[in-house]
């Protein structure tokens, strides 16, 4: 019997129940590795048929965790960004994706005069999974047509986050969506 989506997602909230930190992460980490490998579950949700877009498949009441799946059309690479206090974990299901990590190397006392240097870079697989713990900044890029999912602690729009422009050198902060609705 295939790992499934329900098998994830209860084995996820019994991890983030009792480790809700790097050690659970990790695991969540392994286990996503475990739903890429179901083909059904590939072809459901992230599969040639699925038309463009995010969805959300899953949100836990009590842990927060938030599983998405990305269909995404045209490739693209995102800005340096971070996800807040909330960690990202990303499971490439189509494609690949380029994952880069970058420190900020100024002293953080100006955002109109930033400064980052890449860490690192890794490319993600279909069926290899990464791990963005919180405030780490981060950018993507994949080619059209690239399709992964991804788990993160919180659902994003509800938290501030920030995202770096390498070009100006400044960094804006994106407000939560329940602070713009107030």
């Amino acid at each position: 019997m295939s790992y499934t989506l329900q098998d994830f997602c209860a084995e996820i909230h019994d991890i983030l129940v009792a480790e809700n930190n790097a050690d659970g992460r990790e695991k969540v980490r392994r286990k996503l590795e475990q739903l890429l490998a179901n083909e059904t579950f590939i072809e459901q949700f992230c599969g040639p048929d699925k038309p463009v877009g995010v969805y959300k498949l899953n949100e836990d009441p009590t842990t927060g965790a938030v599983v998405l799946s990305h269909v995404m059309g045209e490739g693209t690479m995102s800005p340096p960004h971070d996800h807040g206090a909330s960690w990202a974990i990303y499971g490439q299901a189509t494609g690949h994706t380029i994952m880069r990590e970058w420190d900020r190397t100024d002293d953080g006392s100006d955002d109109e005069d930033i400064s980052l240097e890449q860490t690192s870079e890794y490319r993600l697989d279909p069926g290899q999974v990464g791990l963005f713990n919180p405030g780490v900044i981060h950018s993507i890029e994949y080619p059209d047509n690239a399709r992964f999912v991804r788990v993160t602690g919180v659902d994003l729009d509800g938290i501030d986050r920030k995202s770096y422009n390498l070009k100006h050198k400044t960094v804006k902060t994106i407000r939560a969506e329940s602070a713009n609705a107030a």
